[in-house]
């Protein structure tokens, strides 16, 4: 994966380089070092490699050692997934029917329709015309 980046680099920075005239001004000096920079920013770009990235995990998960846990014991778990087991098991139509029953049987007063003040009523004249 390293190989192809650098590849993929390598080959954009002759494109460019094919591309760019240096100016009369540098010296070779100056365009070789110019050359280095651009090829130390692509291999900092390349990624990170296999050790890296572990490392940085493992130091993470260091952090995070002492924090509490969302379901401390065993029994919170078996809880939740008995839970997610009863609302899973159910069909489309029992859960449909069973947001009915409860939609009927909803006694509180609804709010009423927001009025429509002048300028809406006009908006909606003109919208129709």
């Amino acid at each position: 994966m390293l190989r192809i980046a650098l590849t993929a680099a390598a080959i954009a920075l002759c494109a460019t380089a094919q591309a760019q005239t240096p100016s009369s001004t540098q010296t070779k000096a100056e365009r070789n070092k110019e050359k280095q920079q651009i090829m130390q920013e692509v291999d900092k770009s390349a990624g990170k490699g296999y050790g890296e990235a572990a490392a940085e995990g493992s130091a993470k998960a260091a952090q995070s050692k002492g924090t509490p846990r969302a379901l401390p014991d065993k029994q919170a778990k078996q809880q939740a997934m008995q839970e997610v087991d009863k609302t899973a098991g159910k069909g489309y139509g029992e859960g449909a029917a069973e947001g009915s029953a409860k939609a009927a049987a909803d006694k509180t007063a609804r709010k009423a329709p927001p009025v429509m003040g002048e300028h809406q009523k006009a908006l909606n004249k003109a919208a129709t015309q």
